[in-house]
Formats: structure tokens, C-alpha cells, sequence
């Protein structure tokens, strides 16, 4: 039978991909499913099952990951540095943006290495969007343009171009990531329509703002989830960079819009932050998605650590917040399939339900 390190060392060498692998071992659970293997036979483990409930992505597949990755930064630094010394500052992001497509043809397309894609990526959406700040500052000159004006195309200009790089480097490569930095690319090029438009909307409603900007990359990112429910396709791996995402762009103004900040913490505070963190946690489950509830364990700590402080004397409080904490993530993990399993069937989602991630009634041997 073929183990799971064999589909990873397939996936390395480019002969199949990570879509691929879990499309096959989605069929292999299947397969078990239907045929249950007899008792004590070795071979039935050979193959771990995986389901949405995992809510996998690739980050390292070897440590040759992490090597190569180490070299793409000790490539940028060296070019940086030489470009610095030649006195051509600005041909850095032009020479960053071909070596990120040429070891992307190399790293990412042939032999599929996931944290290197990323940071090539990365690296190439970023050079595009450093490039066009430096021909939108040209442009602004010329035209004169000063103050918050300059600020606002300027943030337009870079925040296109990275959006854009992104669309392209994904069109090539299909790297997941590129989702995510599409959309932090049109991010900014509203945050430089909106200062063009009156530079004191996002300083007086910042916190507003980046709620809505959060829940319209998290209804992207459920759309993309929605359209692949089972996550057999790389839809669904673009998905979790964009939940990643839009989760502190959520959590946070949603518990400043609630509380008015928790700078001055009181017991009302940290109980409704409470609740709101089991709200969050509800909205987690339901999606089967973890960000919403990473992203708000710092408020959850603060105001278990108040709560705590008010009845613990000493220094125990910092130490049972933290033992709390673990508890809860610990327990998250050990039990979010049987979590899902309870509660999940229970709500009235109606046809969404369908829509979601399957909730597995039974775990696999």
C-alpha cells in the first residue's frame, strides 16, 4: 500500500501534486469506508484517511524546503547588497522580481516545494509593488502632486501592481498563497482610493473599515471553501490564506466595536469578550476553519488574566491564564471532529449545510 510519505515524496519530485494527493487519499477513506478491513490487518493503516476536518496545507515537505528557502533569502539579501553597493538602489526590485519568476519556474512549477513557493511569491509580488511605488512617485512628480494626494496614488500604484504580480504568479504557478496577496493588494489600492476620496475616513473609521474589508475577504474566502466543501482542490487551499487573512481583520475591530477597547478592562468587558471569543469560536467550527479562533485567543487570554486577577493573589494569575489558554487549544484540537459532530447537525443552517464541510459521524480506524 502506498504511505502517506510516498504521496509527499511524489509531490516533491513533481510527479504529482497536492491537489492530487488529496483527491487519492480522500478515495482511500472512501474505499475504507465501503469496505472495511478485517481485524488485525497491518495493511489497513498503511494509508491515513484524510477529511475536511483536518483543514491541511502544505507548508514543509522536507527540510530541503526549509534549506531552499534559506537560500532564496540569503539571495535577496546578497542582491540587495550588491545593488546597494553598485548605487542602484532602485534595480533591486527589478532584479528581486525576475530571480522570484526564474526560481519560481524551477522551485515551484517543476519540483513543487511549498515554503519556497511561498516565499518566491512573496518576494515577486513585493518587488512588483515596490517597482510601480517608485514609477508612481516619477509620475506624481511630474504632475506635481503633493501631501495626501501623492500618498493616495502612490498606495493605488504599489498595491495594484502587487495585486496584480499575485494574479499573474498564481495564473503560472498556482502557489496558494497568491490568493491572499491578491487581496491585501486590493486592500491597499482602496486604502488609496479612500485617502484620495478624504484622507480622514480611514483615520476616523479605521476600525469600521477594517471590518468590512475583513468580512469581504472572509465571504471570498467562503465562497471559495463553498464551491469545494470536501477540499479535494486547490480552491480550498487558497481558501485558508484568505481566512488567515480576514481573521484579525474581523476579530479585532469586532471586540474594539463591542468594548470600546479594553485598555480599561472591567469585569463586564472581559465577559462579554468572553462570549464574543465563543462566538467566534461557534462561527470556527461551523466553517471548520481555525483562524477566527487564533486570531482572538490574545483577548480571550486578557480577559481570563483580569478575571482570574480579581479572586488569585500572588503571581498565579499569569501562570493559570496560560494554563487555561492551553487548555482550551489543547482541548480544540483533541476534540474540534466531535466538537463538530455535536453541535454542528444541530443548527438550523438549512441548505448551506450542504454547502459545508461534512461533518464525519464516525472516525476512521
Amino acid at each position: 500500500m502506498i504511505r502517506e510519505e510516498d504521496l509527499q515524496a511524489a509531490v516533491a519530485e513533481g510527479i504529482i501534486d497536492q491537489a492530487q494527493v488529496v483527491r487519492i487519499a480522500h478515495l482511500a477513506r472512501l474505499r475504507r469506508e465501503a469496505a472495511p478491513a478485517p481485524a488485525g490487518d497491518a495493511s489497513a493503516e498503511e494509508v491515513r484517511p484524510v477529511d475536511p476536518d483536518d483543514e491541511r496545507f502544505r507548508l514543509i515537505g522536507g527540510f530541503n524546503d526549509v534549506f531552499v528557502t534559506i537560500g532564496v533569502g540569503l539571495l535577496a539579501s546578497a542582491l540587495l547588497g550588491l545593488t546597494q553597493l553598485l548605487g542602484l538602489g532602485e534595480a533591486f526590485a527589478l532584479t528581486g522580481l525576475v530571480v522570484a519568476w526564474g526560481l519560481a519556474e524551477w522551485f515551484s512549477r517543476r519540483m513543487r516545494l511549498a515554503l519556497p513557493s511561498i516565499a518566491l511569491a512573496l518576494m515577486f509580488a513585493a518587488a512588483a509593488g515596490f517597482l510601480a511605488l517608485l514609477a508612481a512617485d516619477l509620475l506624481v512628480q511630474q504632475a506635481a502632486i503633493r501631501g495626501e494626494a501623492r500618498q493616495g496614488w502612490l498606495l493605488i500604484g504599489g498595491g495594484l501592481a502587487g495585486a496584480l504580480a499575485a494574479g499573474l504568479h498564481h495564473w503560472r504557478f498556482r502557489v496558494p498563497i497568491d490568493a491572499a496577496i491578491t487581496a491585501a493588494g486590493c486592500v491597499v489600492v482602496l486604502a488609496g482610493l479612500l485617502t484620495l476620496v478624504d484622507p480622514r475616513l480611514i483615520e476616523n473609521h479605521l476600525t469600521a473599515l477594517a471590518f468590512v474589508v475583513g468580512v469581504g475577504i472572509f465571504l471570498f474566502a467562503m465562497r471559495a471553501d463553498m464551491s469545494d466543501p470536501r477540499r479535494l482542490t486547490r480552491r480550498s487551499d487558497g481558501a485558508f490564506w484568505l481566512h488567515l487573512l480576514a481573521a484579525p481583520l474581523i476579530v479585532h475591530p469586532t471586540i474594539q466595536l463591542a468594548t470600546g477597547g479594553i485598555g480599561d478592562i472591567g469585569t463586564g468587558k472581559a465577559l462579554v469578550v468572553l462570549a464574543l471569543f465563543v462566538l467566534l469560536g461557534l462561527v470556527a467550527l461551523v466553517i471548520d476553519r481555525r483562524a477566527l479562533i487564533v486570531s482572538g485567543l490574545s483577548y480571550a487570554g486578557i480577559a481570563i488574566a483580569y478575571l482570574l486577577a480579581q479572586r488569585v493573589e500572588g503571581g498565579l494569575g499569569l501562570p493559570l491564564t496560560l494554563l487555561g489558554l492551553a487548555v482550551v487549544v489543547l482541548g480544540l484540537s483533541a476534540g474540534w471532529r466531535s466538537l463538530r459532530t455535536l453541535i454542528v447537525p444541530r443548527l438550523p443552517l438549512g441548505a448551506l449545510a450542504d454547502r459545508l464541510p461534512p461533518v464525519f459521524l464516525q472516525s476512521s480506524p
